[in-house]
């Protein structure tokens, strides 16, 4: 091939690369989309959470045992109030785990180079898992979802999330189901200042994802807890994730006989508990 013929082969080539990807922009490093567009090839051989939603299909509100608790907290919930104490109403943001287990509503796995989004439709929040090989933070910014740390161990993503503020209530427990319902009643008090989650998904077949999360908060729990829940995955346009408001709860909080009752929208307005006047609670 002589430099001419040489040369117009480069142009055409040069020519379908634009053709097909468009000319960089300008700051744009062909370098760093190169390592993008591999990042991206890597996650395509990882284990597929992204297809599709996963519901949780273990008992709602249940709190495996047997739990071995502190002083403090076996007293604690001698006394407990479930309906007072409950994040299920008033508005409320919950916190880990128990956001992601209200398993009526669906969470949606999201990948990336360096993090993986995890939309959870209770209350419409987004956890991000980042899997860049940063350490865990030894001062993370306290928020209601913490932060979360991420890496692969062979096809076990282990998840380690730090830094909660301090008003995140944690399900410690749960009483049999109150009178006329059919869920149990769980059992919210504060967690310590060096609570951590390490929750570790895998995926038993194509259909069926299991988290098993273990809790360390020494104030609480006389060592690491851990349970295990099942999820199930659906696809199709409608297994889609929703918007979810809180003024579309149904739970209503009676402080005159100081109960819980379900599926009360109409009266599903708290004058003083929890996120204060005229706030509808959670559903």
């Amino acid at each position: 091939m002589n430099k001419r013929v040489a040369t117009v082969a480069a142009i055409l080539a040069w020519s379908a690369t634009i053709l097909a990807h468009g000319a960089p922009l300008k700051g744009e490093d062909p370098k760093q989309n190169a390592k993008i567009a591999q990042a991206w090839t890597e996650i395509g051989r990882l284990p597929n959470f992204w297809g599709g939603t996963w519901q949780e299909i273990s008992g709602l509100y249940e709190f495996p045992g047997p739990v071995e608790y502190t002083p403090d907290a076996a007293k604690y919930i001698k006394t407990a109030k479930p309906p007072v104490d409950s994040v299920m109403a008033n508005c409320k943001m919950p916190g880990l785990p128990f956001v992601m287990y209200q398993g009526a509503m669906p969470i949606k796995f999201f990948p990336s180079p360096g993090m993986i989004g995890l939309y959870i439709e209770t209350y419409a929040v987004t956890r991000f898992l980042h899997t860049d090989g940063r350490p865990i933070p030894t001062d993370p910014n306290p928020t209601y979802l913490g932060t979360s740390v991420a890496h692969w161990e062979g096809d076990t993503l282990v998840v380690d999330s730090r830094g909660f503020v301090d008003d995140t209530l944690l399900q410690i427990g749960a009483l049999p189901p109150p009178p006329g319902t059919q869920f149990n009643a769980p059992i919210f008090k504060q967690h310590g200042p060096n609570l951590r989650f390490v929750e570790r998904m895998r995926l038993l077949d194509y259909s069926t994802l299991e988290i098993a999360t273990t809790i360390h908060d020494d104030t609480i729990f006389a060592k690491p807890y851990t349970s295990k829940r099942i999820w199930h995955r659906y696809t199709g346009p409608r297994s889609d994730p929703q918007e979810w408001v809180c003024s579309d709860n149904r739970d209503y909080y009676d402080e005159q006989s100081d109960s819980l009752h379900y599926n009360e929208k109409q009266k599903a307005i708290s004058t003083s508990k929890g996120a204060g006047a005229g706030r509808e609670p959670t559903r």
